[in-house]
């Protein structure tokens, strides 16, 4: 748990490894989860959007193609490098704080975790947070990434203005009384490359996390009451187990939690657990698939029954950095959640998955970004998470076989299949958002494979 004070982000962001551009040794590009590799052709560290700029014009005279890469915490391709790779962190950092209206402006390479962390010493925070934080402000937004939350949108609803290098090497600047916004917000990385955000900030605050266990067969009928009985709510089921955990976390003023200590406490979640006992676990079901029922009820029992606990806002909503593994992930119209939960549970029950991640419902304010999974509505996104089991392939089938019959949207950061045809049936304004990116990257500088898969040509 954790201690009262402002130190408490800044001692986590001291304990981590280093962020740096996900590359090896031999200069490819590898995804946290490895799950995508390619070999780019060069890598650029640009320490100014003039440095940017030049890069990107000299791409396009050569009739190259540059990728931005962040952390690489998606597990889809979108930002995989198949020419040169360019890598935002000399792009880091507050710029300026703008306390009558409520803003920060940051350049876009600044990890999540740091800029959480300097909103903490400003007395600050983000009304909203995804569930890591170790990703770039870039690439947050670029993929629609999210908490759960009715009462706020994604982290993409927060961008009250942003600068780009176009196609052409220009910047761009994109305010608020801009209609492209909209389309930028949510900018896949295939507009330019964002140099510089202005996000909508609250003052800083403490939540209450509550987690209450409950009987699987009510999820479904209760799943829109449940959505809206707290601020942040968010439902965690462990297949194979018969109770699902409902987490709320409400404001409060109590203290943080004084014991264990946050050193300790974070330092078990990060590197003992996740570092040491689950992947352990994992192992063992990799290789005896049938022992995956009883170990995922043996966690439930020790790894979900905690007592109530309070935080800083932004450490209360995230979770530890966890064992390496493989997501997918479906946007449904809140209306049918319940619908397409069930779905998911009577898939893997029929056809017997075997499955040692969560199935996670988190839920989204709708908004106007026109290619975010919440664009229009107030949304249920299903989490379907696996370790590399036996069964992971045929379990992201299903869920997408169930899923795809609701009219489910994909999330850009994780596992997807979907082409063309598709993101234009589901996204109202997939082709005002092709319209933009022909107007700013008319080239392609910015194009990729996945791209062109889920964009056209």
């Amino acid at each position: 748990m954790w201690r009262h004070g402002h130190r408490f982000d800044r001692t986590i962001a001291a304990m981590s490894t280093p962020l740096r551009a996900p590359r090896d040794g031999s200069g490819r590009f590898v995804n946290w989860a490895r799950t995508v590799t390619t070999r780019p052709t060069a890598w650029r560290e640009p320490a100014s959007e003039a440095e940017v700029a030049e890069v990107v014009a000299a791409a396009a005279a050569a009739g190259g193609r540059v990728r931005v890469v962040g952390a690489g915490h998606s597990w889809s391709a979108i930002a995989a490098p198949e020419d040169i790779a360019l890598t935002l962190d000399g792009l880091a950092g507050i710029t300026s704080v703008d306390r009558e209206r409520m803003q920060v402006t940051v350049a876009a390479g600044t990890r999540l975790r740091d800029l959480n962390a300097a909103l903490d010493q400003r007395g600050l925070a983000l009304p909203i947070v995804g569930s890591i934080a170790q990703q770039s402000v870039a690439g947050v937004i670029g993929t629609g990434t999210h908490g759960s939350s009715l009462v706020h949108g994604n982290l993409s609803s927060l961008v009250e203005s942003l600068r780009l290098v176009s196609g052409r090497g220009e910047p761009v600047s994109i305010g608020g009384a801009d209609p492209r916004l909209d389309g930028a917000r949510v900018h896949l990385g295939a507009l330019g490359i964002v140099t510089e955000v202005t996000l909508r900030v609250v003052p800083a605050f403490r939540l209450r996390e509550t987690i209450d266990n409950i009987p699987l067969a009510t999820v479904a009928p209760t799943l829109l009451e449940i959505a809206r009985s707290a601020e942040y709510v968010k439902v965690w089921w462990l297949p194979h187990t018969k109770l699902a955990q409902v987490f709320r976390y409400t404001r409060t003023e109590e203290p943080s939690s004084r014991r264990p200590t946050p050193i300790t406490g974070r330092w078990i979640d990060d590197h003992l657990l996740h570092g040491g006992v689950f992947p352990a676990l994992l192992a063992v079901a990799r290789r005896r698939p049938a022992w995956i029922p009883p170990i995922n009820r043996a966690l439930a029992r020790v790894y979900l029954d905690r007592r109530p606990r309070v935080a800083p806002s932004a450490l209360a909503l995230s979770t530890p950095m966890p064992v390496r593994h493989r997501e997918t992930e479906a946007a449904l119209p809140l209306e049918r959640s319940g619908e397409a939960f069930d779905r998911v549970v009577h898939r893997i029950d029929r056809d017997g998955l075997r499955v040692t991640f969560p199935v996670e419902l988190r839920f989204v304010r709708g908004d106007s970004a026109w290619m975010s999974p919440a664009h229009g509505a107030d949304t249920c996104q299903i989490g379907a998470y696996c370790s590399d089991a036996p069964d992971v392939d045929a379990y992201f089938a299903a869920f997408w076989s169930e899923l795809r019959a609701l009219g489910a949207r994909p999330h850009w950061g994780k596992e997807l299949d979907h082409g063309v045809d598709e993101v234009r049936a589901a996204y109202p304004q997939a082709d005002r958002f092709r319209a933009l990116r022909d107007a700013l990257d008319p080239a392609r500088v910015f194009g990729s494979a996945f791209h062109t898969r889920v964009l056209g040509a």
